[in-house]
């Protein structure tokens, strides 16, 4: 006699499978998620410096952080960390450039200035003619109003670029967003509504158009352009344009430890900061040319043009691409830099000082530590590298929590219900979906940094168990419980295809990570 559907005997086969099932998955879960040593297992160069810089990260913020110091005539480098979570960091390992770029496009515009090439009031309607600007005040817009941030250009161009509502998930989930986005000439010629002049605001299409203007001036690729003119004068033969990825042995982006992302890359916004990759000994180069004997170059980039409101208590202004700022009675020149997993920042003051830090993880306060190596102390950069009790707990959640609730869908029915009265194939399906998809989330935003990676392990093993039960359910289970039948399908889809599509975008972020 065959057993009755709810009656014990396959429950008694069910309960070890799933049980088996969770162990094996969460064990191998559990060996194969990405997990970072700790920042100061490993140093490199300078001991002094190590420990100094050991000294002023927060704990469990940093991958890898590569560090350069002028003082007196004399630079010091020191690094620690990883680059990919096992390689330490070494006096060559190549990090992202990030925002820094803007520095060597910015230098870019001054050396083609000073040659006579281009003016610094040459607009993007003198130099792309064939454009049709939908917006006047857009094709008026000049080079010097695009590399001090005054060009009125919003930095994310909602509704200018259709590519960014690709972008913004794959943003949030640790994936290459700027791979969806727009020539920035396209995307300008879109844009209305804009006052170019009126105040400072950052804007990374900008800088996107203002490096693809010089390229254009030139008859030359950017990246060849950028390498004639500013690289392979200042000797920096490891900062790069690498349009395809990561370049070897560089060190990989993490939003967090344990938390890798992809790299960024597009070349249309290579002046930004994307697909361009530096060394600290390469920045120090740059700088040391900065900060030098005044220069045409250096009067052109260095010049105080605007004031910047928020900063005034610095008495902050910026120049072709630098921060200039007065602390403490230092004169100091700054720029930064944030990626999806990789912060930079390089600063040099008026009496020869300067300092570069690069950090493949987000949560490392780049411009804390930049200043606090130089003596200085600014309120506005203050990071204790805290995570607040919400993420933590939205990561529990969706780790564990979401795969226990789905464990617990499938597995209970009421005492003596009827066959057929149960879940059905459509909320079997749904519900495994659900949980797939929040648990590959919270892999890409959860706190892992702080967390330990065996709580995602432990979902995992859940989610294994809850597919063990939802498959000894599925042979007694109707394809639609009810007698509305359109009803039950509408919601199925409901569910199903925002699930579906979260589960597309993390798949295809999974394949972007280096």
């Amino acid at each position: 006699m065959s057993p009755v559907p709810g009656s014990a005997r396959p429950a008694r086969v069910l309960v070890p499978l799933a049980c088996l099932a969770a162990l094996a998955t969460a064990l191998v879960v559990f060996a194969v998620l990405p997990r970072t040593p700790p920042a100061t297992a490993a140093h490199s160069g300078d001991a002094a410096l190590a420990a100094d810089l050991r000294r002023l990260l927060p704990d469990d913020t940093a991958v890898g952080v590569s560090v350069a110091l002028t003082e007196d005539g004399r630079t010091r480098e020191a690094g620690l960390g990883t680059r990919d979570g096992a390689a330490p960091v070494g006096p060559d390992t190549v990090f992202e450039s990030a925002s820094m770029q803007k520095l060597l496009t910015a230098t870019l515009l001054a050396d083609m200035v000073e040659s006579g090439e281009v003016g610094l009031s040459a607009t993007l309607g003198e130099l792309w003619p064939a454009t049709d600007f939908a917006d006047e005040a857009v094709a008026g817009i000049t080079l010097e109003q695009l590399a001090t941030h005054t060009s009125g250009l919003p930095s994310i161009p909602l509704g200018s670029d259709p590519g960014l509502y690709a972008a913004l998930p794959e943003y949030a989930l640790g994936g290459d967003a700027y791979a969806w986005l727009d020539d920035p000439v396209a995307t300008a010629a879109r844009i209305t509504g804009v006052s170019p002049g009126e105040e400072y605001g950052y804007s990374n299409l900008g800088y996107a158009l203002l490096g693809r203007s010089l390229a254009r001036v030139a008859g030359q690729d950017y990246a060849d352009l950028l390498t004639e003119r500013v690289l392979d004068p200042l000797g920096m033969e490891h900062t790069i344009v690498s349009p395809s990825g990561a370049p070897d042995g560089a060190a990989l982006p993490y939003r967090a430890p344990s938390q890798p992302v992809a790299v960024w890359s597009n070349p249309g916004y290579a002046p930004v900061g994307t697909g361009t990759w530096t060394t600290a000994s390469d920045l120090t180069a740059f700088l040391a040319a900065s900060m030098g004997e005044a220069t045409a170059l250096t009067e052109l980039t260095h010049a105080p043009r605007v004031e910047v409101d928020d900063y005034r208590a610095y008495d902050g202004h910026v120049g072709l691409g630098w921060m200039l700022w007065r602390v403490d009675g230092v004169e100091i020149a700054w720029h930064n830099g944030l990626n999806s997993g990789t912060r930079s920042f390089v600063a040099h003051t008026g009496d020869g000082r300067s300092v570069v830090v690069l950090a493949n993880s987000t949560r490392v306060p780049v411009e804390q530590v930049g200043f606090a190596l130089l003596g200085l102390e600014v309120p506005e950069f203050a990071e204790d590298g805290a995570v607040a009790p919400l993420p933590i707990l939205v990561s529990l959640v969706l780790a564990v929590g979401t795969p226990a609730a789905v464990l617990l869908r499938l597995s209970w029915r009421p005492r003596g219900s009827r066959p057929g009265r149960g879940l059905d194939r459509l909320g079997i399906v749904s519900s495994l979906l659900v949980g797939t998809a929040l648990w590959l989330a919270a892999l890409r935003i959860g706190e892992w940094g702080v967390l330990p990676v065996g709580v995602c392990a432990v979902g995992a093993g859940l989610l294994a168990a809850a597919m063990v039960v939802a498959a000894g359910r599925w042979g007694r289970a109707p394809w639609a419980r009810g007698g509305r039948a359109w009803a039950r399908g509408l919601l199925f889809a409901v569910v199903v295809v925002p699930a579906g599509a979260l589960l597309g975008v993390e798949v295809t972020v999974f394949a972007q990570l280096p």
